[in-house]
């Protein structure tokens, strides 16, 4: 699904009106009655109580119209007029007309307004709709705008935003002041960035995209880079297997990783791999740790190499590891190196290599922090799979940066480097070096622990080997890895769930996907 930024919309918007000759009125039109929709399919009482706060735009003339149509439905509608009927203009002040002449109370807040009063109504209401700002916000809430805020944020009831909470910055989701904090967001046409990434996803609570009748010509010739990763993507990398397939038919995966101590991190990338289709997997690790693997991962082959004298992979294995490398179908590399010296030694020169895809995750993107170009002659052939901190890394930049712009920070690593990136966490990112960019929806704060971006990586490796390209080995693994962890949520908790169970997952939640997909007819 397309995904958009308030300036890519309001071209969309600009394209369905002067170039199409939609008129506007039709499309705000559209936009209340979506509204109305998603009240009843909510809301079951045949005389509710319900407050609206229009701003003077755009979006509180869909306000207006939802006004109206609820207040013909029987329901007890007051509107409330964050700014002076005079500075209501075009549809806006259109729709403010009619609902005067159809009788539905307007009640004006102004600098000499009892706030006490216009909360209280609030209060006592069974929904709230904030038509206050859409996606066009620029500049912070406070003052009267702010107790308007406030006000809404006080009704017991169903909270419900038009297009974006207001208050959020429809770009980056970063509140802007005082912010409304909704129940659900009928969100017009397409998705907006700002809700979908965090914190702005906790501010417009469950996300319902209405159709406002925006004809597909409208967003033609729109540059829109940006995309949610839905289920479609897995049913063509996870056909029916040949009946004569062999395990030869389904990649090797060589998995570079380990050190004392860290050696669960290899054995998990291994077994995920396995899960997710791989037909070999060989864990190439420190010599020492051999015995320990074989017995507890018995589907996966190892190779010892040469170690250091602190159990971390030594540059003496570089030649063993060229070998290994040649014969396999894609490379994992990365946890639970370390970063010792000869450890990252190791790994930046077989990431100079060229020819063969590879997933690079944990230690192995330390080692070449602030050295992206290091990757540029290996093409579009690596992944990146870095959490926040690793990125700040990699980028010579601060954590709260990396935060502060997810996507703008993927996508410049991806164009840096020439790989596809994958910057994790809520909602994660997966951007191209073409510019393009992808936002997952699925996983929850359960994976915040040990291990999961360890399974994540063996999982985008099987799918490289097995001959995916490193695009959609990323999207789907993403896809797939965060449907395993909310499968695995809700086996148990969130809080006691581990990257051990997530393995368990992996299977179930595909069959599942893929069955779905195929009653769809996707």
């Amino acid at each position: 699904m397309i995904l958009v930024t308030p300036s890519q919309m309001r071209e969309i918007d600009r394209r369905a009106i002067e170039g199409l000759g939609i008129p506007s009125m039709v499309l705000m039109e559209n936009a209340g009655l979506s509204l109305v929709e998603e009240v009843g399919n909510r809301l079951t009482g045949e005389h509710l109580r319900i407050s609206i706060l229009c701003g003077p735009g755009n979006n509180g003339g869909d306000g207006m119209v939802a006004a109206r149509h609820l207040h013909d439905r029987g329901h007890e509608v007051m509107v409330f007029l964050a700014a002076p009927r005079s500075a209501f203009s075009g549809d806006a002040r259109v729709q403010l007309r009619i609902i005067g002449k159809q009788g539905v109370p307007v009640r004006v807040i102004s600098a000499g307004t009892n706030m006490e009063r216009v909360r209280k109504r609030f209060e006592e209401s069974d929904l709230a709709i904030d038509a206050l700002f859409g996606t066009g916000l620029q500049r912070e809430i406070d003052g009267l705008f702010a107790e308007c805020v406030r006000a809404i944020n006080s009704c017991p009831g169903l909270v419900m935003a038009v297009d974006i909470p207001s208050g959020l910055n429809g770009e980056t989701g970063i509140p802007m002041g005082e912010t409304v904090t909704a129940d659900v967001t009928v969100t017009l046409a397409f998705p907006k960035l700002g809700i979908i990434l965090f914190p702005g996803a906790d501010f417009a609570g469950e996300i319902v995209v209405a159709d406002i009748g925006i004809p597909f010509a409208a967003v033609e010739g729109t540059p829109l880079p940006g995309e949610l990763i839905g289920p479609g993507i897995l049913r063509p990398l996870f056909a029916p297997r040949w009946g004569d397939s062999h395990k030869g038919t389904y990649g090797h995966l060589l998995v570079c990783s380990g050190s004392t101590g860290k050696i669960g991190a290899g054995i998990l990338a291994a077994k995920a791999a396995l899960r997710t289709g791989a037909g070999l997997v060989t864990l190439a690790l420190p010599s020492s740790a051999i015995t320990s693997v074989d017995a507890a991962a018995i589907e996966v082959m190892t190779t010892p190499l040469p170690e250091t004298e602190v159990g971390s992979l030594s540059t003496r294995g570089v030649k063993a590891l060229e070998k290994l490398i040649r014969e396999r179908d894609a490379l994992a590399i990365g946890p639970g190196l370390t970063v010792h010296e000869e450890t990252t030694g190791l790994v930046r020169e077989i990431l100079s290599w060229p020819g063969f895809p590879a997933v690079v995750d944990a230690d192995a993107l330390n080692a070449i922090a602030g050295g992206l170009e290091l990757l540029k002659p290996r093409g579009d052939l690596t992944i990146l799979t870095p959490h926040p901190g690793e990125m700040a890394r990699l980028m010579d930049i601060s954590l709260e940066a990396v935060q502060a712009d997810r996507v703008g920070t993927a996508v410049e690593c991806s164009r840096n480097s020439g790989c596809v990136v994958v910057l994790k966490g809520a909602r994660t990112i997966v951007a191209s070096p073409d510019g393009k960019y992808h936002v997952n929806m699925t996983g929850n704060p359960g994976m915040a622990s040990a291990g999961t971006g360890d399974v994540l990586t063996g999982m985008i490796g099987a799918l490289l080997a097995r001959g995916v390209d490193p695009l959609n080995s990323a999207l789907a693994s993403v896809y797939l890895h965060g449907l395993a962890g909310d499968a695995a949520a809700d086996a148990s908790t969130e809080h006691s769930m581990t990257a051990g169970d997530l393995l368990e997952f992996i299977g179930p939640t595909l069959k599942d996907t893929l069955k779905n997909s195929f009653l769809n007819g996707e």
